[in-house]
C-alpha cells in the first residue's frame, strides 16, 4: 500500500464524492490505468508512469467541472467511453443542453466539448439522474459507443456515427422506462451489457418481478423483454438497492456475464446459459452480505472481477477491517472469504463511502486489477500480486523469531549481505554504510552540505527523527537487498530484548563467519566480549513498562513518555521515560561502538535496537487511555533531512511519520509490547497546575564509578511540617539528578531506589534507572545556555510517597537514594581469552565515573 499522488483526495485538493467524480481507467492506450477527475475547474488528469506510479495532475480540459461548466453530480453524469474506436476513452457528460462529447487526444488531454446530441439532458428531455439511468454502449459491434437513456417511456438509442456524432434517438424498447414498466431508480438497477458474447449490448434489469432480458438485434434496436430469472428482484426475492447489490461479471470464464447478488444471506449467482437466459440462483458464498458479515451499502463497497487471470470473476470486498477476498475455484464455487489488506475499511483506515471511492483498475500493466483509493490524503494504491492478495503494508518481524531455527533465517542473511555491500560504498556515496552511521554522529567536521551529526537526543523529537533515519535507511538496504536478488518485501527486523529468553544478542550478530565462510559484517569485536558470547541483558534493562505507563508524550507530568519540549538539538537534558529505559542502557550495555553516539550506528545491532523502540512508540499509542502525539504544529511540521534509496536528498516532517502503516508502509508483526499493560499502576502522578517548589537537596555532590553509593534528600523543615496533612500533601513528588557531568559515558546502568529517611528497614522502590549515554554531548550542548546545565533526570515518586502517606509511614522527612550498578559481567575465562584486550577495555568502560552535583525532590 503506497500513496502515490497528494491529490485527488478528500484534504488533499479538497474533493467531494458529491460533487467530483473521478475515474481510473486507461486514457493513452499504454496498458495502464491514468487517474481522471472531474474537478472545480474542468477535467483534471494524472497520467500513469508506469509501475503504478503517477505523474503531477494537469488539466486535461477546463469544463465538465462544478466551475468550469457548472457540472452538477446530481444532475450531469459523466461517463468515459470510447466514441472514435481508437481503443481510448472520450469524455461523454450529459449536460442541461444535451450530450456533450471531448474526444482524447491520446496523451491524456481533451478537446473543447462540442454538443454531440439535443437530448437526453437535463433541460434537453427533462433527464433526471433519480429517474433516468443513461448508459454509453456498443450496441453494434463496431467498437464505438452509442447512447442509451431509460427514460420515461423506456429506452432510447442514438446510435454512433462513426465520426463521434450521433444520429437521432429513437425509442428502442417501450419498457424498462419510469413510465413504461414503472421502473425506479431506488428499486429497479438496470445494466447495458452483452450477455450473449456477441459484442453486442443487451439490457438487462432487476424488476420486480426478476431479472429481465431485451436482447439486441445487431442493428441497435431490442427483442422484447423477457424474464430471464423469477429472482433477484423486488418483490421476487425481496431484493433491496439500499441492502442487496447486483451485479453482472463473468464467474465462469466462457466470456458471458452471470448474475451475482449480494443478498441477505451470502452471495447468490445465476448462470449465464448462453441465450440471454440465466440459470437457478444458487448461494456460493455465505459471507459479504446484509446478514451474513454485517456488510452495508453505505459502508462497504464490493466488487466482482477477475483478480488472478484465469478470466473467471473472483469476489472483493472493503467491509471495516480491510479488503476480503474471495476466490473463484473455477467450478461455480468460491473459497471461504480472507482478509489480504488491513487498510481502505470503515475501520481500518477510516474510509468512508460517502468521502472515499475505491475502485479496481490495473495500475501496473499486468493484466490484473489492483486497489486504488482516494483518500483524504490523496490516491493510494495496492498492488494485485497475481494470486489474489495484495501489496500488504511491510512487516518488521522479531529477530529471534526469524532466527527460531537458526541463525541465518532470509531476512537477516539479506541484512547481512546488503551491510557489506554498503560497507564496500566510499563515505561520499550517502548510501554507504559509513556515511549512514555519520548522520546519526561522527567525530571530527563533516565536510560542507553533509546531512552529518544530525541524530536528536534528550527531547521530544528524539523518536520521529530516529523513525525516520531508519525508514530512509531501511529503504536503502532494501534496495539492495533486491539488486542482489533478496525479497522485494524486505523490511528491517526488531530485537525485542523485553522477552524472556532473548535479552542476548541474536544470534547472527554473534557469528564471525556467513554460512560461506565469509567474514560476518553483522559481527562487531568491540561490543562487550561477553555480549558477543552470548551474555544476557539485565531484566530491569530492557524493559519498557515505566515508559508505557506514562500517558503523555511530553512533560508535565516529568519526564513523560516522548520527552521534553525544546527546539530541534543534538542531545538535550530533557529526555522522555522512553529514551532512559531501554534505549540508553541497551546502547552502554552493549558496549564498544554502540556505547557512543558517534559510532554507534556503525553497529548493524543500532538498527535492529531502534526499530524496537519505534515499535515501543506504536505499541504506547495502541495502549490508548489518553494516549498521543503531540499537537502542537511546531513538532508536527518539524521537517528532517535524509537520503534516500537513490541518494537523493529528502526531507520528511513528523506529521508525515506518525502513522507508520499509512504514510511509511510498515508496521510491527506484533502489536502492544509484551508486559506493556501489565503495568498499569500509577507509578506516576496526574498532571498537576503550577511550577515545582523545591523542596530539598542532598548536601554534597556523589560521584558513580561501578560501585554502589547512597545519598540522603531531607526535605527542609517547615516545608515537611506544613505537608503532614492530607489536604497539604502535594500532587505530585519529582526526584531529580542534577548537573551530572561525566568525560563519557560508563557502560554501566544504575537502578536507582528510595526509602524514607530515618526507616533503615524499610524495603527499598525502584523508582527506575539512569544511564549516561551521549553525556559528553549533553554537557557540551547545557554548558552556554541559561537553562539547566548537564545532563539531567527525574523520576515521578509521587505513587510511591502517596502510598507511604496511605499507610502512616511518610513524615515529609526526605528521602534515602541509592544507586546500584548493573553490567554485563565478563566472566575471568572470556578475559583470559583472544579477546582480552577488549575485556580489560570493556571492565575499564564500567567504571568510568560520572559526577551527580545534586539530587532534589521538587513538590508541585
Amino acid at each position: 500500500m503506497q500513496l502515490v499522488l497528494e491529490n485527488f483526495g478528500y484534504t488533499a485538493g479538497g474533493w467531494r464524492v458529491e460533487r467530483h467524480p473521478r475515474f481510473v481507467t486507461d486514457l493513452t492506450g499504454d496498458g495502464v490505468a491514468d487517474i481522471i477527475g472531474f474537478g472545480d475547474a474542468g477535467a483534471w488528469v494524472s497520467a500513469n508512469k508506469g509501475g503504478g506510479t503517477f505523474n503531477d495532475q494537469f488539466l486535461g480540459v477546463t469544463n465538465f467541472g462544478f466551475t468550469a461548466g457548472g457540472w452538477r453530480v446530481d444532475r450531469h453524469p459523466r461517463v468515459l467511453a470510447d466514441i472514435t474506436g481508437d481503443g481510448r476513452p472520450d469524455i461523454v457528460g450529459f449536460g442541461d443542453g444535451g450530450v456533450w462529447v471531448s474526444f482524447n487526444d491520446g496523451n491524456g488531454r481533451f478537446t473543447e466539448p462540442r454538443l454531440a446530441v439535443r437530448n437526453f439532458g437535463y433541460s434537453a428531455g427533462g433527464w433526471r439522474v433519480e429517474q433516468h439511468p443513461r448508459f454509453v454502449a456498443d450496441l453494434t459491434g463496431d467498437g464505438r459507443g452509442d447512447l442509451v437513456g431509460f427514460g420515461n417511456g423506456g429506452v432510447w438509442v442514438s446510435l454512433n456515427n462513426g465520426d463521434g456524432t450521433f444520429g437521432a434517438p429513437r425509442l428502442a424498447v417501450p419498457n424498462f422506462g419510469y413510465d413504461a414498466g414503472g421502473w425506479r431508480v431506488e428499486r429497479h438497477p438496470r445494466f447495458v451489457t452483452d450477455v450473449t458474447g456477441d459484442g453486442r449490448a443487451d439490457i438487462v434489469g432487476f424488476g420486480d418481478g426478476g431479472v429481465w432480458v431485451a436482447r439486441n438485434n445487431g442493428d441497435g434496436t431490442f427483442a422484447d423483454p423477457v424474464l430471464a430469472v423469477p429472482n433477484f428482484g423486488h418483490t421476487a426475492g425481496g431484493w433491496r438497492v439500499e441492502r442487496h447489490p447486483r451485479l453482472l461479471a463473468d464467474t465462469t470464464g466462457d466470456g458471458r456475464p452471470d448474475v451475482v447478488g449480494f443478498g441477505d444471506g451470502g452471495v447468490w449467482v445465476s448462470r449465464n446459459d448462453g441465450n440471454g437466459g440465466f440459470g437457478t440462483p444458487t448461494m456460493v458464498l455465505a459471507n459479504f452480505a446484509y446478514g451474513a458479515g454485517g456488510w452495508r451499502v453505505e459502508r462497504h463497497p464490493r466488487f466482482v472481477t477477475d483478480l488472478t487471470g484465469d478470466g473467471r470473476a473472483d469476489i472483493v470486498g472493503f467491509g471495516d477491517g480491510g479488503v476480503w477476498v474471495s476466490l473463484n475455484n473455477g467450478d461455480g464455487t468460491f473459497g471461504p472469504a480472507r482478509m489480504v489488506i488491513a487498510n481502505f475499511a470503515y475501520d481500518a483506515g477510516g474510509w468512508r463511502v460517502e468521502r472515499h471511492p475505491r475502485v479496481l483498475a490495473d495500475v501496473t500493466g499486468d493484466g490484473r486489477p489492483d486497489i486504488v483509493g482516494f483518500g483524504d490524503g490523496g490516491v493510494w494504491t495496492a498492488h494485485n500480486n497475481g494470486d489474489g492478495t495484495f501489496q500488504r503494508v511491510r512487516i518488521r518481524r522479531d529477530i529471534w523469531e526469524l532466527q527460531a531455527d537458526g541463525p541465518w533465517d532470509p531476512i537477516t542473511l539479506a541484512y547481512a549481505r546488503a551491510v557489506r555491500a554498503m560497507q564496500a560504498r566510499p563515505l561520499t556515496d550517502p548510501r554507504s554504510w559509513e556515511y549512514q552511521g555519520a548522520i546519526h554522529g561522527r567525530t571530527g567536521q563533516p565536510p560542507a552540505g553533509a546531512i552529518w551529526n544530525e541524530c536528536q537526543h534528550g527531547s521530544w523529537y528524539f523518536l520521529p527523527w530516529h523513525r525516520g533515519y531508519l525508514y530512509y535507511f531501511e529503504e536503502i538496504v532494501r534496495a539492495e537487498v533486491i539488486a542482489q536478488g533478496g525479497p522485494a518485501d524486505w523490511a528491517l527486523p526488531y530485537w525485542n530484548y523485553a522477552i524472556p529468553g532473548r535479552a542476548a544478542l541474536p544470534p547472527a550478530f554473534r557469528e564471525r563467519t556467513m554460512p560461506d565462510g565469509s567474514p560476518n559484517p553483522l559481527f562487531v569485536a568491540d561490543r562487550n566480549p561477553s555480549m558477543n558470547n552470548g551474555a544476557t541483558l539485565p531484566s530491569t534493562s530492557t524493559t519498557a513498562a515505566r515508559a508505557m505507563a506514562h500517558t503523555t508524550f511530553t512533560p508535565p507530568p516529568a519526564p513523560g513518555f516522548g520527552g521534553g519540549r525544546t527546539t530541534p538539538q543534538h542531545f538535550f537534558n530533557l529526555g522522555g521515560e522512553l529514551e532512559f529505559t531501554p534505549h540508553n542502557g541497551i546502547h552502554v550495555l552493549i558496549g564498544g561502538w554502540m556505547g557512543d553516539p558517534d559510532l554507534a550506528a556503525l553497529d548493524p545491532i543500532f538498527w535492529l535496537h531502534h526499530a524496537n523502540v519505534d515499535r515501543l512508540w506504536s505499541s504506547w499509542l495502541a495502549l490508548g487511555g489518553g494516549r498521543a502525539d503531540p499537537a502542537d504544529t511546531a513538532w508536527r511540521n518539524q521537517s528532517w533531512p535524509f537520503y534516500d534509496a537513490d541518494g537523493d536528498r529528502v526531507t520528511i516532517t513528523n506529521a508525515q511519520m506518525v502513522d507508520t502503516a499509512l504514510h511509511l508502509g510498515y508496521v510491527y508483526q506484533d502489536g502492544v509490547a509484551p508486559g506493556a499493560r501489565a503495568m498499569q499502576e500509577p507509578i506516576m502522578s496526574a498532571p498537576s497546575d503550577g511550577e515545582p517548589e523545591f523542596v530539598g537537596a542532598s548536601d554534597r555532590p556523589i560521584t558513580l564509578a561501578g560501585t554502589p553509593v547512597r545519598v540522603e534528600v531531607p526535605i527542609d523543615g517547615p516545608t515537611a511540617a506544613g505537608r503532614r496533612t492530607a489536604a497539604a500533601a502535594p500532587a505530585q513528588v519529582l526526584l531529580n539528578l542534577e548537573d551530572v557531568a561525566a568525560e563519557r559515558s560508563p557502560a554501566t546502568v544504575y537502578e536507582v531506589y528510595v526509602r524514607p529517611i530515618g526507616s533503615p528497614d524499610a524495603v527499598p522502590y525502584h523508582v527506575g534507572n539512569v544511564s549516561f549515554f551521549g553525556i559528553e554531548h549533553v554537557t557540551r550542548a547545557t554548558s552556554a545556555g541559561d537553562g539547566p546545565h548537564g545532563f539531567r533526570r527525574t523520576f515521578d515518586i509521587s505513587a510511591w510517597v502517596a502510598d507511604l502517606r496511605d499507610r502512616g509511614e511518610w513524615s515529609d522527612q526526605g528521602a534515602a537514594v541509592s544507586f546500584r550498578p548493573v553490567v554485563v559481567e565478563i566472566p575471568p575465562d572470556v578475559r583470559a581469552s583472544a579477546d582480552a584486550a577488549l575485556a580489560d577495555a570493556a571492565v575499564e568502560a564500567q567504571s568510568v565515573p560520572v559526577t551527580i552535583g545534586r539530587v532534589s525532590i521538587f513538590y508541585r
